[in-house]
């Protein structure tokens, strides 16, 4: 695990997906794609990025997981159905990012509490 300085000081717009939703180079170009061209079907995202659609698919499943990336069931006349996926727009993912920022400073100061209350009566001693 990294340490708090060391990401903070190595944080930038192209990794704060990564920081923020543990997502690797491959989940983001997904995303990327998703918002350059907006709903695509799964053999679209494929060929348009060269990469196999189990690769995509598990790309995708993450980028869902993360909330970052919404997924469409259209059905077919004369039966079946297909799924399109589309991801939400950066100001959207802009603004989760705050909130997880917000509840993670909140957790964080509630533990720096903790840590003072536990370890603070041993200095004492």
């Amino acid at each position: 695990m990294r340490g708090l300085k060391e990401s903070i000081s190595n944080l930038s717009c192209e990794n704060i997906l990564e920081c923020f939703y543990g997502l690797n180079e491959s989940d983001i170009q997904t995303y990327k794609l998703l918002i350059s061209r907006g709903e695509l079907r799964i053999e679209e995202i494929s060929r348009e990025s060269g990469k196999s659609e189990n690769t995509v698919y598990k790309s995708l499943q993450k980028l869902m997981i993360a909330g970052i990336v919404l997924r469409d069931k259209k059905v077919i006349r004369g039966g079946g159905y297909y799924y399109t996926y589309k991801a939400l727009s950066p100001p959207e993912v802009a603004d989760d990012m705050e909130r997880i920022l917000r509840e993670w400073c909140v957790k964080v100061r509630n533990t720096i509490e903790e840590f003072r209350s536990k370890y603070g009566e041993v200095v004492r001693r």
